[in-house]
């Protein structure tokens, strides 16, 4: 069995496949560290458990923000954990199809390929996350007609229009669902005095957060501390209190999908009125957004099946071509 790997190691969630598409890792992209030595305690839901149990003596780390490694070191360590529990000896050294975002720089990718090297890879490509996918999609990205995908990560929002193999016009921006929840976070804090964890601002999000107003839906209690206090509080919200939050953070994401398309050379941008705008990553799955998306472009808009996975899925189908030239997929940096 071949021990090739596909990864996408994101700011919220770390997933892995292998070639024949078998999901073999999907966890939380949080490392437990020890405060005193700046030991890796664990990574993922042990990470969150091992924090649980012994607050004050580990903290929890997030070694990805917005699509880039903010502590290489504990990137790589992180990642050989990740290898590990696919099922893959280091000694074996796989070789490793990474995702990457459209704005990656050569330094962010350099940092990327060390990290993975160093979990034990012997070989490292890199896919960017709209060819990824569309490919996971289920989407012909070889033809000539025009292609658009839309993804909306934790941390960051990849846009491209795809034809022939590769990409035509992108953007990406670092904005993501996380940055959604912050949002929700601050906007609580300034207008209620009251602090609430990264969780329930996330369940915010999911219950009543939209950029499309609805009605119906039951107010939300929220239940945090009193910032100046430290006393347990709660409020009720409504999706009316919570959609001007959002919309702040998500027109950037419209007003760069109508940027991609105008730009995009005229045929393809034509091709687009039939295939339509492909919505991606767990972040798409915010309310209204499709809609938003579908009125600011004038083009039929789509979100995929399993969002979140699609990219790690298109990345894992390119596993058995890794050897053949693609034009979105990309030899590691030489060091």
């Amino acid at each position: 069995m071949s021990s090739d790997l596909a990864i996408d190691f994101g700011s919220a969630t770390t997933r892995v496949a292998d070639s024949r598409g078998a999901l073999l890792v999907e966890q939380p992209t949080v490392a437990a560290v020890d405060v005193d030595s700046g030991r890796l305690l664990g990574f993922g839901d042990k990470a969150l458990a091992v924090g649980v149990g012994t607050a004050g003596r580990v903290r929890l780390v997030r070694p990805v923000r917005h699509g880039q490694l903010v502590d290489i070191a504990l990137a790589e360590e992180v990642l050989g954990e990740v290898v590990r529990s696919a099922g893959v000896s280091r000694l074996s050294h796989p070789r490793v199809l990474a995702c990457v975002h459209v704005g990656a720089t050569h330094v962010q990718r350099r940092a990327l390929d060390r990290a993975l090297r160093q979990a034990g890879a012997r070989q490292v490509r890199f896919v960017e996350q709209p060819v990824a996918c569309a490919i996971g999609a289920g989407l012909h990205i070889e033809e000539p007609e025009g292609i658009m995908v839309v993804d909306v990560g934790a941390g960051t929002t990849d846009v491209g229009v795809l034809a022939l193999g590769g990409i035509v016009t992108s953007a990406s921006l670092a904005i993501g669902g996380d940055d959604l929840d912050d949002a929700v976070r601050t906007s609580i804090a300034r207008r209620f005095a009251l602090v609430i964890d990264q969780s329930a601002a996330s369940e915010v999000r999911r219950r009543i957060g939209t950029v499309e107003p609805a009605g119906g839906r039951p107010r939300l209690e929220v239940l945090g501390r009193e910032s100046a206090t430290g006393r347990p509080a709660s409020v009720v919200l409504s999706e009316a209190e919570i959609m001007p939050v959002l919309e702040e953070l998500v027109r950037p994401i419209l007003d760069a999908a109508v940027d991609c398309i105008a730009t995009a050379p005229p045929d393809l941008a034509n091709d687009l009125l039939r295939s339509g705008v492909h919505l991606c990553g767990a972040g798409s799955l915010l309310d209204g957004l499709d809609r938003r998306l579908a009125r600011s472009t004038g083009l039929p808009v789509r979100t995929v099946a399993e969002p979140g996975r699609c990219a790690v899925v298109g990345a894992s189908r390119c596993l058995a071509q890794l050897d053949a030239v693609r034009p979105g997929v990309s030899s590691a940096l030489r060091r």
